[in-house]
């Protein structure tokens, strides 16, 4: 290449730059930009002082809560049943079940009352014969004081020589023959307190004897102790059963127990709320339900079965029993009986006896199931009611504090101290937080105090809260 076409190049090149500084020079200054403050979403819950009832569920099997087993006490063919006596039948209170053949136990009978009878005369002729012995001592005793007296004439006469020796002398043995006499009834009255005693002693086993034959005659009639179902019927008329047969079963349907298992935990927190809620009056209360330290709440509720509440009044756990899937089919009302005296080893739950009078029903209810021996249910314990106390889930709920949505939406933190948890929910006491606080229910990827929020209600733990607070299951 030339050095003219070299040259060539400088002009279009020198045209460019002037071009560019001119633009710069002439057009509008740039803006600054700033980056913005990015809000971060977060859901939340507000903290709402509400009514809390708490409760917890379980199942168990229904069983009858009497179980009588008739046995035969004497042995003997079967005479008679009752005509219900049969699996499935019903007995009334005071009915005749079953009856053995008596005819033996009846001859029985009468054969010890005449034992008795004879006993009871052969008694009265001693009692007779006492008295009639003390009669004849009496005059035995009135002729020897004559004959004394007669002697003691004779003798007065003989000194003065009116009377021989020998009249002396009879008057003598009179005197002494009529002392035998006396002598003899005094042994035979001292002998009879003793005949009298082996007669009594006669008498009275004659009388036992008596007795336990009446008893026998009884007992060959077995009668229903309480209203039941015949759960086993194993004896047929005209079958010889002996004493100590098992003839069959009787399930009492005036109340049913219902052994619900429930976890641990789940008794333990209940357990916080309402003290020694299954702890009678005076006993020391277990462990694993022993009472939380906080007396103010704990005042709002029951104390237990057997306490009073704050206001003097009598404040209970409730139950209730449901057959099937849903409250729909019903309920029965039930009581709080005790609790069962181990721990499943499967499980590790705790079984809560609850008890249901009238498990069959009464004429005329409506939507209240027949409670069968046998049948899985549903039992849901309550506590009273507690009021003014705020719900959180239990999550929201870390290390002792919450984070809360300010009111210029900044992330700010709050400590609390719950004074009951169960099933992912804490409970707080009223003022714990200001009413209306929102809550975060989960933790922003950075909780820094003071983020910057866009916090949108949580819809699922809102929801969770009122299901807690309207009594569903813990």
């Amino acid at each position: 290449m030339t050095v003219f076409s070299r040259l060539m190049i400088l002009p279009p090149a020198l045209l460019g730059a002037i071009l560019v500084w001119q633009a710069t020079q002439s057009g509008p200054t740039p803006l600054e930009v700033v980056p913005s403050e990015r809000r971060m979403p977060v859901a939340y819950v507000a903290a709402v002082p509400r009514d809390y009832a708490p409760s917890v569920s379980g199942y168990g099997t229904v069983a009858p809560a009497r179980v009588w087993t008739a046995v035969a006490e004497v042995a003997g063919p079967v005479a008679h049943l009752h005509p219900g006596f049969v699996r499935g039948g019903f007995i009334a209170e005071g009915e005749v079940l079953i009856a053995i053949a008596a005819e033996d136990y009846v001859i029985a009978l009468d054969h010890a009352e005449a034992d008795l009878k004879a006993a009871e005369a052969q008694l009265e002729e001693i009692r007779l014969s006492k008295r009639t012995t003390a009669a004849a001592l009496a005059i035995e005793r009135e002729a020897l004081a004559l004959a004394e007296a007669d002697l003691a004439r004779t003798e007065r006469l003989a000194s003065s020589g009116t009377v021989s020796a020998a009249v002396v002398d009879g008057r003598r043995r009179d005197v002494l023959a009529q002392r035998a006499k006396v002598q003899t009834q005094e042994n035979a009255l001292a002998l009879l307190p003793a005949q009298i005693a082996a007669l009594d002693a006669a008498a009275d086993a004659a009388r036992a004897t008596r007795d336990a034959a009446a008893l026998d005659l009884e007992r060959t009639e077995i009668i229903a102790p309480f209203d039941a179902r015949v759960a086993q019927a194993e004896v047929e008329i005209g079958q010889f059963v002996g004493a100590g047969t098992i003839m069959g079963t009787l399930d009492g349907f005036g109340a049913a127990e219902i052994d619900v298992q429930v976890s641990q935990g789940r008794i333990r927190a209940l357990a916080g709320l309402t003290g020694d809620a299954f702890t009678p009056s005076g006993h020391a209360v277990p462990a694993p339900v022993a009472p939380f330290a906080r007396s103010d709440l704990r005042r709002a509720v029951s104390p237990g079965l057997d306490g009073d509440d704050a206001d003097g009044g009598r404040a209970r756990l409730s139950a209730r029993v449901y057959v099937g899937r849903g409250e729909a089919e019903g309920y029965r009302e039930a009581e709080i009986a005790r609790l069962s005296d181990t721990v499943s080893p499967e499980t590790r739950s705790v079984g809560v006896i609850v008890r249901v009078d009238k498990p069959y029903g009464v004429r005329g209810e409506v939507r209240r199931p027949t409670l069968m021996k046998g049948m899985f249910v549903r039992v849901k314990i309550t506590a009273p009611t507690v009021g003014g106390v705020i719900l959180l889930p239990r999550a929201a709920i870390l290390n002792g504090q919450v984070m809360l949505a300010g009111a210029d939406d900044r992330l700010v933190y709050a400590s609390v101290a719950p004074v009951f948890t169960a099933d992912g929910i804490a409970v707080l006491e009223q003022g714990a937080l200001p009413a209306g606080a929102r809550v975060i229910t989960q933790a922003p990827s950075a909780a820094v105090e003071g983020l910057s929020l866009a916090p949108v209600p949580d819809i699922a733990a809102m929801a969770l809260l009122a299901a807690a607070a309207s009594g569903d299951d813990l």
